[in-house]
């Protein structure tokens, strides 16, 4: 029963989040937008291939908060608000992308993919770290830093 509650939370977050970046979105002006995704992950405003630098960061970032509030007993229960800021960046920035790309090929096989992954696994490592959804949060990074100039690219 506890197993089915915290996937049926976790999956209000991601919805409810999306959707909320989905609104935000509509809400600002092209230099807000522009301010706040350069800020959080300016790979999606970058016109050549990002280095490795500009590909870890946005996650180095969200993993210090996570593990930070994670040691501390109480604030530990604030992860699942670090989530929710992750997924509703990610409903920003899709809709960023759909608007803005001549071609929905980057958000089909980039953006859309890769940030889902993203936001199950720190939906995943908020109600419990393990090793494996770990190792597979950093293969994923791993994986999108070879595979995203191919995808991006050399369409």
């Amino acid at each position: 029963m506890n197993q089915s509650y915290t996937i049926f939370i976790s999956l209000c977050v991601l919805v409810i989040s999306f959707i909320g970046g989905l609104y935000l979105f509509e809400k600002s002006t092209p230099e807000q937008q522009q301010w706040i995704i350069n800020l959080l992950d300016a790979r999606v405003l970058l016109v050549e291939q990002p280095t490795f630098l500009e590909t870890i960061f946005p996650h180095l970032m969200i993993a210090v908060v996570f593990f930070l509030f994670y040691q501390h007993r109480y604030l530990r229960k604030l992860i699942l608000v670090i989530c929710a800021f992750k997924i509703t960046f990610y409903g920003f920035c899709s809709s960023y992308l759909l608007q803005s790309q001549d071609s929905t090929f980057p958000y089909v096989f980039w953006w859309f993919p890769f940030q889902l992954v993203y936001c199950i696994l720190l939906l995943a490592l908020a109600n419990r770290v393990n090793l494996f959804a770990l190792s597979f949060y950093i293969i994923v990074i791993i994986i999108e830093f070879f595979l995203m100039p191919f995808i991006l690219f050399n369409n």
